[in-house]
């Protein structure tokens, strides 16, 4: 069965005014200490107003001792709930819908950021990862009641969940540990835990790796069984993929989806129309983007009106760094942005 790219989708709980999402991307524009600034709200209006379908906002972390860099921002009771009402309402106003990726940072905790070392999977006892699903949980419920849609949890990229997952990475030897049922008992909880505080009229959805963590058809049938809305699929390469301008995950999942009854949404490669939709004439039903949108936060709505067919994002993968010597989030972007500014200054720290 396939889809069309600007048809009305239901996704989950969800009426998306099409089938493109924009995966969650680190804006890196959060204040030093993780709060929420205009400049990060005004990146997901942007990307709503440009025509998105769903925007997923860049990773946000639940514990704010553990956050991958210092644009993080974090979700927590102390969060700006002024702003963060007003990055949902204004997305809704502008027709899209919003999801926050809630995320924990593991092994890729930044030590010159958070002033401890980052932590892996063996290093917490039974009570903090009761207390870390408290806090997933809990993040989630912050959303809810800023008026957002859902919450994506970050199962991927060698984050915690991720770790947790990764039989090379977790070396536990309790109930979170060995097989792949323990490795995913961490992750189980969470979604439990949010559907619990959050109710089905609230989307859950998930990234995950298609590699690194083994069994990808025995993942998807623990998402399945955890009561997922949708999978997304990414991998633990994608960041070594500059100049790859097709799907780059497309095989491992459809070695790995049959018998699975979930939604799948394919980010990596979505450069074109034409790579978009042959992706959903295989059946998968959202497509999503990333390195096309910080090239151009309107790319959707201008494939939408037929201005463009193709991106023209040079895939050069130089937007992983290039805030931190210019104030600006893709090499061909001229006009600074003020929080980058802020933090690293106008020529960077270096």
């Amino acid at each position: 069965m396939g889809y069309q790219l600007f048809e009305s989708a239901k996704l989950g709980p969800l009426e998306l005014r099409n089938r493109t999402i924009r995966s969650a991307t680190n804006e890196h524009l959060s204040e030093p200490d993780g709060q929420l600034t205009a400049d990060w709200a005004n990146a997901q209006i942007e990307l709503a107003k440009g025509g998105v379908g769903l925007v997923i906002t860049g990773h946000m972390t639940v514990d704010r001792t553990q956050r991958a860099d210092e644009g993080q921002p974090v979700i927590d009771r102390g969060i700006d709930m002024a702003l963060f009402k007003k990055a949902a309402d204004e997305v809704h106003a502008a027709g899209g819908k919003i999801l926050v990726q809630i995320s924990h940072s593991g092994i890729k905790g930044m030590a010159s950021v958070n002033g401890r070392p980052a932590m892996k999977p063996e290093d917490f006892t039974v009570e903090e990862l009761d207390k870390l699903v408290e806090l997933f949980a809990d993040a989630a419920l912050i959303c809810k009641e800023a008026g957002f849609d859902g919450v994506q949890v970050h199962n991927a990229h060698g984050y915690l969940l991720s770790n947790f997952l990764n039989p090379n990475e977790n070396h536990r030897t309790d109930e979170y540990g060995g097989s792949l049922e323990n490795r995913f008992r961490l992750t189980g909880r969470i979604f439990k835990a949010i559907r619990e505080v959050c109710g089905s009229d609230f989307a859950m959805l998930v990234k995950a790796d298609s590699n690194g963590s083994g069994d990808l058809h025995g993942q998807l049938e623990l998402y399945q069984q955890a009561g997922v809305d949708a999978v997304e699929i990414s991998g633990v390469d994608f960041n070594a993929k500059a100049k790859v301008r097709t799907p780059f995950y497309f095989n491992e999942l459809m070695a790995a989806k049959d018998g699975i009854d979930l939604p799948f949404i394919l980010v990596g490669g979505m450069f074109s129309r034409q790579t978009a939709q042959s992706v959903l004439d295989a059946g998968i039903p959202f497509v999503a983007f990333c390195r096309s949108l910080i090239h151009d936060p309107g790319f959707i709505g201008k494939l939408e009106r037929g201005e463009v067919e193709e991106s023209k994002c040079l895939s050069c993968n130089a937007c992983y760094k290039i805030y931190r010597s210019k104030p600006v989030r893709c090499v061909t972007h001229t006009v600074p942005i003020a929080q980058l500014e802020k933090l690293y200054g106008p020529y960077g720290k270096n």
